[in-house]
């Protein structure tokens, strides 16, 4: 649905849009929410900022693909997946003397299996690994493509097709200033037709950044 509903600039300036755009959206709350559900804590808040990263790459024909940046996503996860470690280290203490034990008690109790408490963390950690991470936000495109085909930029709108064909029914609003192309849903109808996981991956109004070339 994402691939199907979204729009650009004034008149059929689709050529004004060739080369590749960035855009960012904050997901630090839901990833908070994520690992506490996944870990049956009471409160996650890593001193870390998580974020999803899109590429949106426009040929001179209009072909384009809008996929996940990969890199930048991982960059994010990694510093989170530290960030997180010291606030596990104290959930886990902190459920052990809920139990009735003592810190000392716990980390003898961890010493008998064969790692201490700052391993036990770090084996939690590297078990949401970059698929777990993406996973957790729903998303599961082949390729880290969410999208491809063609679009056409005309009259502030931006359609998208799988191919030349376009629908006029299915766009976003979109306006361009420089190198920011700000894509928008004022009526909240595109909004409402994504799947909650493209809705984390699509906040309005969405800032595009065009890259350098």
């Amino acid at each position: 649905m994402l691939a199907l509903c979204l729009t650009a600039c004034a008149g059929n300036d689709t050529k004004k849009l060739a080369g590749t755009w960035t855009y960012s959206a904050d997901i630090t709350s839901r990833m908070n929410e994520e690992i506490k559900a996944a870990l049956e804590l009471d409160e996650v808040s890593p001193d870390a900022a998580a974020a999803v990263y899109l590429t949106f790459t426009v040929a001179q024909d209009g072909a384009y693909t809008l996929a996940l940046d990969t890199d930048a996503i991982e960059a994010d996860r990694a510093a989170y997946m530290e960030a997180l470690k010291p606030v596990l280290t104290e959930a886990l203490y902190s459920q052990a003397e809920a139990d009735g034990y003592t810190r000392e008690q716990y980390d003898k109790a961890l010493e008998s299996m064969g790692m201490t408490a700052d391993e036990c963390v770090a084996a939690i950690t590297d078990a949401f690994d970059m698929d777990t991470f993406l996973s957790l936000l729903g998303s599961g495109y082949a390729d880290n493509t969410i999208s491809a085909g063609y679009c056409k930029a005309e009259e502030g709108r931006l359609y998208f097709s799988s191919t030349t064909a376009f629908d006029e029914a299915d766009f976003v609003g979109y306006t361009l200033a420089g190198d920011i192309m700000t894509w928008t849903d004022e009526d909240g109808a595109l909004a409402g037709q994504l799947a909650p996981a493209e809705q984390v991956l699509m906040q309005f109004p969405a800032e595009w950044t065009k890259a350098a070339a």
